[in-house]
């Protein structure tokens, strides 16, 4: 994918991606689960359902979630109820990590991570053809 293509293309969180964000929502729930419940059984279900109305907010935040690289900058919005619209410039950027755990090389997705003065923007669930272009892309503005 070239610089070009990526510009007319928003990044969004693919289905497979979404999942692996509620994965790593739900399974700290799913480890703390056992010894709420064993304090009490009705304090182990109002947990349970507390942390499972957290993984479905995950899953809309994820399915809010869009980037868009422009000439000048890259521009991140997410958000429902609150849309937020964060943008950086591209020659601010100063550092750059991309991030493929096995799940996510399984999906097919990365994590990019992007640092800035002042900021510092995840954008999780990427898929890796794009994760891969939009990091050589802002390289260049590094070198």
């Amino acid at each position: 994918m070239t610089e070009w293509e990526l510009r007319r293309t928003a990044l969004i969180i693919p289905p497979r991606g979404r999942a692996v964000l509620c994965c790593w929502a739900a399974i700290p729930g799913l480890l703390a689960a056992p010894f709420v419940f064993w304090q009490n059984l009705s304090a182990g279900v109002v947990f349970c359902l507390l942390w499972a109305a957290l993984v479905a907010v995950v899953y809309q935040r994820a399915c809010s979630y869009a980037a868009a690289l422009g000439a000048e900058t890259l521009t991140v919005y997410s958000g429902i109820v609150f849309p937020l619209r964060r943008a950086v410039r591209r020659r601010a950027v100063t550092g750059l990590f991309r991030l493929r755990t096995p799940l996510l090389r399984l999906a097919g997705v990365s994590v990019v991570v992007i640092t800035a003065p002042g900021t510092r923007l995840i954008l999780p669930a990427v898929p890796a053809e794009q994760a891969a272009a939009l990091t050589h892309a802002l390289a260049e503005e590094i070198r």
